[in-house]
């Protein structure tokens, strides 16, 4: 039987008991040796009847304790021996979502406006997903990592909950730096997963500079799932004064669906582009979009499972531990009569 060690260290833990197993036989000894002869020099003296202590009784000095002590650093070395088949499941899924904060996400297009449809998407989403490591990406006129992949949805649902246009006061939709943040974020993981960028805006760049980074997404086996908030009649930017914004002509300012630049990404990248100015179900077109991948929700089984044997040491360890504390508990002597003998 082939015995395997989670702790191996912990075996030197064993020479303790060991040597105090060793110092109390030779302790016992020495002490057995001078009562001996303390025993002799009172009957030399005269004295009978002088009764022998319990502790001349032959048996192990503290064996219970050393049995316990072995015991014990057996258990914390954790043995494992024999196999087991247990089923688990792997899923490997990473996303990372970038949430456009231009001022246009303002619009109310979409009710309640452009942004608060998309947080309550992404809200959706979380709601079934089961163990990925999401992360979130804000950006405007540059970009940002807001919360770092993570599978505890709690932390992102508070930034969701909070984000808007003054997070990022530099305008514009840039979608190189956008891009070039989520790359840094995925090389932070192990690259064994199913990538998604989830791009949620509702412009357009006005540059091609991003295309160098989309084709960088490709080489690393992400694929943007692209949403388009907003509609092609458009609506006006609330400007937070109860008025609207306007351009520097005086003109209010009309914004639409500028959806080219979100629906080049996608294709850049084998993903997928969706409007929404209707209701998205976000996680099942994730949902779509893996069933073309390679990686998923994987069902793996495992055959050399070794098993966990520490409690067969922890529970007689503990059961000795405690006879050994009842058995060296002090007590009160008791007296003890002496008889002297009487000369003739």
């Amino acid at each position: 039987m082939n015995i395997d060690w989670a702790n191996e260290e912990w075996l030197w833990g064993l020479a303790f008991p060991a040597l105090l197993f060793a110092w109390s036989i030779f302790h016992r000894s020495r002490t057995s040796a001078r009562r001996k002869g303390s025993q002799a020099q009172w009957a030399t003296a005269g004295f009978s009847g002088i009764k022998k202590s319990s502790s001349s009784r032959i048996h192990p000095p503290k064996a219970f304790l050393c049995s316990a002590l072995a015991l014990l650093v057996v258990s914390i070395a954790q043995p494992r021996w024999g196999t087991e088949k247990t089923i688990t499941f792997e899923r490997s899924r990473e996303v990372i979502i970038a949430m456009d904060l231009s001022k246009s996400m303002l619009a109310d297009d979409i009710k309640p406006n452009r942004l608060e449809r998309a947080k309550l998407v992404v809200e959706s989403m979380l709601e079934t997903l089961q163990g990925e490591s999401v992360g979130l990406i804000v950006f405007a006129g540059t970009a940002f990592l807001q919360s770092p992949m993570s599978p505890d949805y709690q932390i992102l649902r508070g930034f969701l909950k909070d984000i808007n246009p003054t997070y990022i006061p530099q305008g514009g939709t840039n979608y190189e730096a956008m891009l070039n943040t989520a790359l840094d974020s995925f090389e932070q993981s192990d690259g064994m997963a199913d990538r998604f960028l989830i791009v949620i805006s509702d412009g357009e760049s006005l540059e091609s500079n991003w295309k160098a980074k989309a084709r960088e997404l490709k080489e690393e086996n992400v694929r943007a799932i692209c949403l388009g908030f907003g509609t092609q009649s458009g609506s006006f930017i609330p400007d937070g004064e109860g008025g609207y914004l306007k351009d520097p002509n005086g003109a209010v300012v009309l914004s639409k669906l500028e959806a080219n630049t979100l629906k080049q990404l996608a294709n850049m990248t084998d993903g997928v582009y969706k409007e929404a100015s209707l209701w998205v179900d976000l996680a099942q077109l994730v949902e779509d979009t893996v069933k073309s991948g390679e990686a998923a929700l994987k069902e793996r089984e495992k055959e050399n499972t070794l098993v966990e044997r520490y409690h067969y040491f922890l529970a007689p360890g503990l059961i000795l531990l405690l006879i050994s504390l009842y058995l060296e508990f002090p007590t009160l002597p008791k007296a003890r009569t002496i008889k002297r003998k009487v000369a003739a």
